[in-house]
């Protein structure tokens, strides 16, 4: 009767994991011949990249994203299928790490919590449900064709592996994570972090990412493109790119939006790189005498991804796509953080919404003080952790009842 019962309930499991995955495909799909801005740049692209046929795509390509989604795009030119489903797909298909890396976080969250091996896998198909359902997800790749997920989530998996004592593969997932967007740098402060905190790989380790870096770049050497092609984002002028310092995603810099990034951008790296600074610097040193949890760690890195994007200039509207889909799995079970993960999923995707959907003028100011709110309620009880205190000592020590 137990074996059945067991059965049982694992056949319902897969049928509803199955039906939750199925929903989430369902509704990329239903977007699949919407067109937005981006897209169209995509679709243009992927055009050009079509019509060459080869390698030397690679040489002058016309947009201006660097050599690997080029090479997604080579490889989507083979699908059997329209240019903007293929356009689509190249993004969707990344989506398919954002379950993954929700499972094996909530599930060493629930584990470490002393939830039963079980439970702890029920916990993990939640947080896949919570990220490959939420609608920042599914609008990023669904509706705008964006490869965000690409490298959020290489980004969590490669921190996901160097807590596990892998940081060859969390080094060579980290290095996709920056190949695909520059953005993927935002977790280099944590990966820094965790090897001044525990010493657990060598500095050496971090020589893979340029490693991963130029191997990428290899089809755009053989086209003719120089070693040093891939860092040009890096060394040209910004400022001719984005001559003010805010650009559509509503953090501080909106409200001083007409101020020239040539100058201000300076100061705005300068902030992010003095609270990141002062966090390692106050913390670091206490920090190594006490064991960490996952909760711990994700919410550090949640903080510092944020971090980077409220205080750096000139970011789009989906610069802050690791923190809206990944604050609601730290959410589950730290309660404080329910309200503020709500509050941050609707601030982004009414962001986008106004920026691509249609909805309004995107002005942002009112979402500019909803991400400022939901940051000091990550910047608090991220100094909460790093003080080592809970929020049931905090209360000790003000006189509270416990």
């Amino acid at each position: 009767m137990g074996f059945t019962d067991k059965k049982k309930s694992f056949f319902i499991e897969a049928l509803i994991v199955s039906g939750l995955f199925a929903t989430g495909l369902v509704l990329r799909f239903l977007f699949l011949g919407s067109e937005t801005a981006d897209t169209g740049n995509f679709i243009l692209w992927f055009n050009y990249v079509r019509d060459i046929g080869n390698i030397s795509a690679f040489k002058d390509f016309i947009g201006d994203y660097n050599v690997t989604y080029v090479a997604l795009l080579y490889l989507s030119t083979f699908l059997p299928f329209s240019d903007i489903v293929c356009v689509k797909l190249t993004a969707i298909i990344f989506d398919l790490l954002g379950p993954v890396v929700g499972f094996l976080f909530l599930r060493e969250m629930a584990l470490e919590k002393g939830k039963s091996a079980d439970a702890a896998r029920h916990y993990g198909e939640l947080g896949a449900a919570l990220v490959w359902l939420s609608p920042i997800t599914i609008g990023n790749s669904g509706y705008q064709a964006q490869l965000e997920a690409l490298w959020a989530f290489t980004g969590f998996l490669s921190l996901y592996l160097v807590l596990k004592k892998h940081p060859v593969w969390g080094m060579i997932l980290f290095g996709l994570s920056f190949a695909m967007k520059p953005q993927g740098i935002f977790f280099l402060p944590v990966l820094v972090w965790l090897y001044y905190r525990e010493k657990s790989f060598s500095i050496l380790h971090f020589l893979i990412v340029p490693a991963v870096v130029q191997v990428l770049c290899i089809p755009s050497m053989l086209a003719g493109n120089s070693f040093f092609h891939f860092w040009k984002h890096f060394l040209g002028d910004q400022a001719s790119m984005y001559p003010y310092v805010y650009y559509y995603y509503p953090n501080v810099w909106i409200w001083l939006r007409d101020l020239p990034y040539w100058v201000f951008g300076k100061v705005g790296i300068g902030m992010m790189l003095t609270a990141l600074a002062l966090v390692t610097v106050r913390f670091v040193k206490d920090c190594r005498e006490r064991t960490w949890t996952f909760a711990q760690d994700l919410e550090l890195t949640l903080w510092a991804l944020m971090t980077c994007v409220m205080f750096l200039p000139a970011m789009h509207e989906r610069y802050n796509f690791p923190a809206e889909v990944m604050l609601p799995v730290l959410a589950v079970f730290d309660k404080k953080y329910r309200v503020p993960a709500g509050v941050l999923v609707v601030s982004g995707f009414l962001c986008n919404g106004m920026a691509y959907y249609g909805w309004g003028k995107p002005e942002f100011y009112g979402l500019s003080l909803l991400n400022m709110a939901v940051y000091a309620v990550l910047t608090a009880g991220t100094i909460g952790t790093l003080c080592g205190r809970s929020s049931v000592e905090a209360s000790c020590e003000k006189g509270g009842a416990v």
